[in-house]
């Protein structure tokens, strides 16, 4: 049983039905905070609710659009209502559709975009305002890629997306450090997904990766679950390389 250096925070993790987000929820709440799970498909009776509320914490299915902001206002204060308050944030949800760069249409570029960086933005917003400048405290949690610091043939709107993520993720750092909150963002690398062993591209990358292997799930979320952790509070607009050596910097 880990250290319960969580407990009394209450965590929004957006994304968190399946895959990475999932695990970042179920280590969240290892860890003590009680768990909002905030995907455009979740239920009370999902995998996801049933393990978090099994290790002694609450867990609330939220069904949200980011892309859509009367969604995003309206869940904020469901959350509200319902758990009192929102100490953290991770901002997980994304979409990763590959295509070559002069193959993109419109439609794909703006759902990426609304997204990976539009929906992250304002659904921030919102949380920042609504629950953590009343109370004077946040810790948001955005993850980015490392295709958002060198990104990899044929996800060059995906790329832009998470770097636009990392440049957020400063921006709120810098603008609401005074207030106790603090913004930082995992750059997260070629990991045991669903969607990355969708298709074959992992396997061009490993041999590109210094520790010769896929990340594991429970290896982001530890490091999102590091940078809630109110003793390491004076990291602040960090960018957290996750991704086994493939960027050093």
């Amino acid at each position: 049983m880990s250290e319960k250096e969580l407990n009394g925070k209450v965590a929004v993790v957006t994304g968190g039905a399946r895959g990475i987000g999932k695990c970042i929820a179920e280590t969240l709440a290892d860890k003590g905070a009680d768990l909002v799970i905030l995907d455009m498909k979740i239920k009370a009776e999902d995998e996801v609710i049933r393990n978090c509320t099994a290790m002694g914490v609450k867990a609330l299915a939220v069904e949200c659009d980011i892309m859509e902001l009367g969604d995003i206002h309206t869940s904020v204060g469901h959350i509200i209502e319902k758990m009192g308050r929102i100490d953290i944030l991770v901002n997980n949800a994304g979409v990763y559709p590959a295509a070559p760069i002069l193959e993109v249409e419109e439609s794909t570029f703006d759902f990426v975009i609304d997204v990976n960086l539009k929906g992250l933005f304002f659904l921030t917003q919102e949380v920042v305002k609504t629950a953590m400048l009343p109370n004077g405290y946040g810790r948001i949690v955005n993850i980015s890629s490392c295709d958002g610091k060198n990104p990899g043939r044929g996800v060059a709107i995906y790329g832009a997306a998470k770097a636009g993520v990392i440049s957020l993720t400063k921006s709120f750092a810098s603008e609401l450090s005074g207030s106790n909150i603090n913004s930082n963002a995992v750059a997260a690398g070629w990991v045991e997904s669903a969607q990355v062993l969708a298709n074959d591209r992992w396997r061009d990358a490993l041999p590109l990766i210094p520790s010769g292997r896929l990340g594991k799930l429970s290896e982001i979320a530890e490091a999102v679950a590091f940078l809630c952790n109110d003793k390491v509070a004076y990291i602040n607009g960090e960018i957290l390389d996750v991704n086994g050596g493939i960027i050093m910097d």
